[in-house]
């Protein structure tokens, strides 16, 4: 049986190479998890309700809670079927890039989110988990402090 470090090793052979920004931190990624001691949270579930909590969150929420919801973790995905070991080279890398495209897409929208007049609470706290993260070495954000540069 196929393992998560199996999947995150055979992600970092066939992204090697490739030169993109988009695969060089699928790679960070990958490196970063395959270290036990690495945390492999990000906000990547319900992107949906991440952009409709400007308002607050549902009463009887904490932050934590809604935290929870959101967070995916890369270990866990990559033992999915979306990275089944009978995958093909290209489907496969092209599964493995989307862990990036995720964790840009949220910080895209949290960045725009916050820097407009009045941002909801939420948002601005989910920006400052973001930003704080980077200077955590154990933190898979670590892998983003070039791409937000002085956010």
């Amino acid at each position: 049986m196929t393992t998560w470090q199996d999947r995150a090793q055979r992600g970092l052979a066939l992204l090697n190479g490739t030169g993109s920004d988009e695969s060089n931190r699928t790679q960070k990624i990958f490196s970063h998890i395959l270290d036990e001691n690495n945390r492999d949270d990000y906000i990547s579930r319900d992107f949906f309700n991440v952009q409709q909590t400007a308002g607050g969150l549902p009463e009887n929420v904490s932050f934590d809670q809604f935290l929870s919801m959101i967070a995916g973790h890369v270990r866990s995905e990559l033992e999915g079927s979306g990275f089944d070991e009978g995958l093909g080279d290209d489907d496969f890398r092209t599964a493995a890039l989307t862990f990036d495209d995720n964790i840009r897409r949220h910080i895209r929208f949290l960045n725009g989110a916050v820097h407009q007049g009045a941002p909801g609470e939420v948002h601005r706290n989910l920006w400052d988990l973001i930003l704080n993260a980077r200077s955590d070495s154990s933190s898979i954000y670590t892998c983003y402090r070039d791409f937000l540069g002085d956010a």
